[in-house]
């Protein structure tokens, strides 16, 4: 469950974590993720910091261990300290993963950028789809890399109530849509892993409720910027979920040269794509195409 409790909301909204949620949404660069009992602010794909929820208290924990092996000199977290403690934690990100030798955040970092266009830049108000989790996490191996919840930006559609989820997978360049190992998934694996997924119908179901309130918990508290409406829902609020879950694929700087993606949609059942709006990451739902609209243009594109 990535649902927070109703404590873990109210010191974010007017207790001993205000001052966290204020700088995060001032800090555009900042996204801060519900995990359940944790919450987790990352910054360019990277977990920045996370704070556990425990019985009578709050544990802050600074960088991801990860990043010790960098040898950086990792500042402490304190919520008295926020405003020191972020800047060097991003430089250490900047300085030793990003601009380092092996930069393993370049797709969690696109992956960020959506969720960034999409719930709160200038841009969100407009777009079709609202991020609700980042890296949804099931099993010891597998993992979603965006969770969405559709509600089309026409003011017809945003009166009503009916919204629809989907799974996005995000693979950047021409080698990472390959599925070469269970250790090296391309799409048609992540395509086998969603419909493993969702048949089991009880994990299903339970995914999609808590899915909904994490959507409501986030406008709550701020994190959602669009119309009116959306910004002031409450977790009590009454959305109506149409449609099943999708399964849709973000392909980001695929050279359309290559074979790649041509051989691993032959070996896969149909699957919906992101376009993009000229270049951007906004997710529109007119802007989805099939398996086989991208064979038609990979086609048509080394003809």
């Amino acid at each position: 469950m990535r649902k927070i409790s109703e404590q873990f909301k109210k010191e974010l909204l007017v207790g001993s974590l205000h001052d966290l949620l204020t700088y995060v949404k001032e800090d555009d660069t900042l996204d801060l993720e519900l995990r359940g009992n944790e919450i987790t602010v990352y910054y360019r794909g990277g977990a920045l910091l996370s704070i556990e929820e425990k019985e009578n208290e709050f544990e802050w924990k600074p960088l991801d261990a990860e990043y010790k092996k960098c040898k950086a000199l990792m500042p402490k977290v304190r919520v008295e300290d926020i405003e020191n403690y972020i800047p060097q934690a991003k430089h250490i990100i900047d300085k030793y993963i990003v601009c380092g030798p092996k930069n393993h955040l370049g797709e969690k970092e696109i992956q960020q950028l959506v969720v960034k266009e999409n719930n709160y830049s200038p841009n969100s108000k407009d777009t079709d789809y609202f991020i609700i989790d980042f890296e949804y996490q099931y099993g010891k191996n597998s993992r979603f890399d965006l969770v969405a919840l559709r509600w089309d930006a026409t003011s017809a559609k945003r009166k009503t109530n009916k919204v629809s989820r989907a799974i996005i997978e995000v693979k950047q360049g021409i080698e990472s849509v390959k599925t070469t190992s269970p250790k090296s998934p391309g799409l048609k694996k992540h395509q086998e892993d969603f419909h493993n997924f969702i048949e089991d119908t009880s994990r299903k179901k339970e995914f999609m409720d808590d899915m909904l309130v994490v959507f409501k918990q986030k406008c709550e508290l701020g994190l959602i910027k669009a119309n009116s409406k959306i910004e002031n829902l409450k977790e009590d609020s009454e959305l109506v979920l149409v449609g099943d879950l999708d399964f849709i694929c973000l392909l980001a700087n695929y050279k359309i040269a290559s074979d790649n993606l041509k051989i691993e949609l032959e070996k896969m059942e149909d699957c919906k794509f992101f376009t993009s709006s000229f270049i951007g990451y906004g997710l529109y739902s007119n802007s989805i195409i099939d398996k086989k609209d991208v064979l038609s243009i990979i086609d048509k594109k080394n003809d």
